[in-house]
């Protein structure tokens, strides 16, 4: 399939739409034509990650209204071994809030609401202290809200049973903010969870429908909804994750518990169908998107990070949630739209983006990805890849390094916040607990991916005699 299923205008027009100039033939900045082998490369770039295990999941690359690159890996469902496909359904996380921030901007342009109006005008019944609380500042997380779903029972609780938005914000109403309203930013799901409520008290619709007519049916995305657990929806995926060397299911997340913040499914043509509708200004007025994309001073817009890479100017949003991983990379002067949506949490999904795009620009891969310390220090210990083999992660300074067979140590560059490629190529996932510790690992070698535990130093001394896993140069 070499095009998109809906027309696709040229994002270029978006400089001369947020300056509230008439566009022009000569404003659509020139691009420059496609490498004629870009798919093959691109496919030689993914593939080990899939190879791997480590990926599964789809990538689409399009340019202009022309797809580069679109394709799928793995399974989207392991126990039927059903494959993905391109157009395969994902949870996308934070994806999501955009729509959101769109669906708000939207509201303001029907005069039902302004940015700087207090959240509590639209939402009675919030605590005193939030009283300072912009919509605005949830918006761009400088509310001072602390996030739910890093509270202790949201996986066990919240995650499992939430039924409205209220009921997941209301478990805050006796928390201190983090600072002042407006003095700092933190991200926060709990915001655009507020949000989403918000708009079904100003719509008198539930989010899923409110956001439809406001939003999704407007911009022509069909694919595009409410990840609902309990609806039957047409390829949807599901979510894996690692356990001590092994797959399995994810812990059910109910859209309730992430509502506006992380509460959608979508597909690859979807995606690029959006940044075009949006881009276009064919969801929102210039000014309005002229606010969505404008760095609030802290690289951030409303829904969106605001940034460069390569050169060129970068909007972007990335998503976590159990068992998904997503991103997506719009370059808005070049038309340039790059998507990678996973059904695994081991998928670097920031890497393969970034990655994929410099390959699109002709550019050197810059990736920086940064793990802290304290972080890598939940790594360290020893892990068994095989009957008689294991794999050991120490720290050294600000990275992790592995030990295979022989003398040899190889220091490992992240490539996400659990995903790291040896200096001979070899990468290796952690298997990650919600509370962060690591039970297991993922070691990608020639002839397949081997996968084990963590254990303890006692084991690790009875196994072979220390025999370690082969690492480095073969």
């Amino acid at each position: 399939m070499q095009e998109t299923r809906r027309g696709i205008v040229q994002f270029g027009l978006l400089g001369a739409l947020l300056s509230g100039q008439p566009v022009r033939a000569e404003a659509v900045a020139p691009v420059a034509a496609p490498q004629p082998d870009f798919a093959a490369r691109a496919d030689a770039l993914v593939r080990p990650y899939a190879r791997a295990g480590i990926f599964s999941g789809a990538v689409i690359v399009a340019r202009d209204g022309a797809v580069l690159f679109r394709q799928a890996y793995g399974a989207a469902q392991r126990e039927w071994s059903v494959p993905n496909t391109p157009e395969t359904r994902f949870r996308i996380a934070s994806l999501t809030k955009q729509f959101t921030a769109a669906a708000i901007l939207t509201l303001q342009e029907a005069g039902q609401l302004r940015l700087d109006d207090p959240a509590a005008q639209h939402m009675p019944g919030l605590p005193a202290t939030w009283a300072p609380i912009t919509l605005r500042m949830l918006l761009d997380h400088t509310a001072g809200l602390p996030n739910v779903t890093a509270l202790p029972d949201y996986p066990t609780l919240l995650a499992r049973t939430a039924r409205t938005p209220m009921a997941v914000v209301g478990r805050l109403f006796r928390e201190a903010l983090l600072f002042p309203a407006g003095s700092a930013q933190e991200y926060s799901n709990t915001g655009y969870i507020l949000l989403a409520a918000i708009v079904e008290g100003i719509t008198g619709a539930p989010f899923a429908t409110a956001l439809n007519r406001l939003v999704l049916a407007p911009a022509g995305l069909a694919e595009t909804g409410d990840a609902d657990l309990e609806a039957v929806i047409p390829q949807r995926a599901a979510g894996y994750h690692r356990v001590a060397g092994q797959w399995r299911n994810a812990p059910p997340v109910v859209s309730a518990a992430v509502l506006g913040a992380g509460g959608l499914v979508s597909t690859l043509d979807d995606l690029v169908a959006w940044d075009a509708a949006l881009f276009s200004g064919r969801i929102l007025r210039p000014a309005a998107l002229a606010e969505m994309v404008r760095d609030s001073g802290h690289g951030y817009g409303l829904g969106l990070y605001v940034g460069r890479a390569y050169g060129q100017r970068l909007l972007s949003h990335g998503g976590f949630l159990d068992g998904f991983s997503a991103i997506k990379d719009s370059y808005p002067d070049l038309g340039l739209t790059v998507v990678v949506l996973g059904n695994t949490e081991t998928t670097p999904a920031q890497t393969l983006s970034r990655r994929l795009g410099a390959l699109a620009l002709g550019q050197p891969e810059v990736t920086e990805i940064a793990v802290p310390a304290a972080v890598l220090d939940r790594y360290v210990g020893v892990y068994r890849t095989g009957p008689r083999a294991v794999v050991s992660l120490a720290r050294e300074g600000d990275r992790l390094v592995a030990r295979g067979a022989g003398p040899a140590r190889l220091g490992l560059t992240p490539e996400s916040d659990r995903v790291f490629v040896a200096e001979d190529g070899t990468r290796l996932a952690l298997d990650i607990e919600p509370d962060g510790r690591a039970t297991g690992l993922l070691l990608d070698l020639p002839g397949g991916a081997r996968a084990g535990p963590r254990i303890d130093a006692q084991t690790a001394h009875r196994i072979g005699n220390r025999r370690l896993a082969r690492l480095g140069p073969r």
